[in-house]
């Protein structure tokens, strides 16, 4: 074989490594989706980048790149070129297997005007997108997490299964199984996301379970003497729907009474603010998912773009959390998290001097 065709043979090598993790990750219980063309294709395509650069450089920067007969790629040439593959294989691992199962604990204590400062405080703790294809590692290690926090309230912000996995019923006894695990004394509250279509959806999933779900209605709780009226709302994207929802949920809230806002976007942050809603809770982002360095979320799934990608924002009278949540898009899209790990979210109540 000819000194040229080396990097070729290594692109293909590392092409194969890169098929090999993908069919692994069922296997290794990290994700269970048989798509795998559009990572992959995504994947190969950067490595072809990779030795086309090679091939560049060495034929048009020969000021700076000196080559002998029989040796078209310079030693140190073909070491960046083979550190660069090796360090997409490197990367690849770290968002395949690494930091979908590095799960952050975010706490925050957070002061409200309209909640009393001589009770105790509330702790809530927040979850979203959770994605369930099939239960693994992650799934268990955020039971023993929230349970850990002792949460008087959980809230689910949607889309509780993966959109390859909507009709099927072991995702959905699964994801049963792993609310049905988590304590509060107070209770679970949730809202549909983007995945449950209908309330029909809604009503088979969550059915059997702890959860109370809202549906543009609010519930008034008194948790050891602090007051919150929880506002759910039922997300479509289409805000000028959703707007009309959060009215018909807000309809006959006390002025005095503390708000939380439950919903699965941050599209609704403006008309929040609007109406004094002193927190709102939502997800949907994933934070990226595959965020690049220095720079975070390219996507975010949100009329705002980067604005409210993920974590704690203030407007006007409103504070808003957007928590990176739990899981994965589904189809072909990748299994895969980078510098946005998943997240549960502890925020402790109180009321302010």
């Amino acid at each position: 074989m000819g000194a040229r065709a080396y990097p070729l043979l290594v692109c293909a090598l590392f092409g194969v490594a890169d098929w090999a993790l993908l069919r692994a990750l069922p296997l290794l219980k990290l994700s269970f989706s048989t798509e795998i063309w559009f990572p992959l294709v995504a994947s190969v395509l950067v490595r072809l980048a990779l030795l086309v650069a090679l091939a560049g450089t060495a034929l048009f920067m020969p000021r700076f790149v000196h080559r002998s007969a029989g040796r078209p790629y310079p030693r140190l040439l073909l070491a960046f070129y083979l550190v660069a593959q090796a360090s997409l294989t490197l990367i690849q691992v770290y968002a395949y297997v690494v930091e979908p199962l590095w799960l952050e604990k975010t706490e925050l204590s957070l002061a409200f005007s309209r909640l009393d400062e001589n009770a105790p405080p509330v702790r809530v703790v927040l979850l979203s997108d959770i994605h369930v294809e099939r239960t693994s590692y992650r799934e268990a290690h955020v039971v023993r997490e929230v349970n850990a926090l002792e949460p008087d309230l959980i809230v689910l912000v949607g889309d509780y299964l993966n959109t390859s996995y909507l009709s099927d019923p072991v995702s959905a006894q699964q994801f049963r199984e792993f609310v049905g695990q988590l304590h509060a004394p107070y209770g679970i509250y949730a809202v549909r996301g983007s995945v449950e279509s209908s309330p029909a959806f809604m009503e088979e999933l969550v059915t059997g379970t702890p959860i109370v779900w809202l549906e543009q209605e609010t519930v008034t709780l008194d948790v050891r003497g602090q007051r919150i009226a929880l506002v759910g709302v039922a997300c479509s994207h289409a805000r000028s729907l959703d707007s009309a929802r959060l009215t018909q949920a807000y309809r006959g809230v006390p002025k005095d009474t503390f708000t939380l806002l439950l919903y699965h976007s941050p599209d609704l942050i403006s008309r929040a603010a609007a109406r004094h809603i002193d927190l709102y809770l939502a997800g949907h982002t994933h934070g990226g998912q595959i965020d690049l360095p220095f720079y975070g979320a390219v996507v975010t799934g949100s009329v705002y773009g980067k604005r409210y990608e993920a974590g704690l924002y203030h407007v006007q009278e409103t504070t808003m959390y957007v928590t990176r949540g739990l899981g994965f898009e589904g189809g072909p899209m990748p299994r895969a998290r980078f510098l946005a790990r998943p997240e549960v979210v502890s925020l402790e109540l109180q009321g302010e001097p």
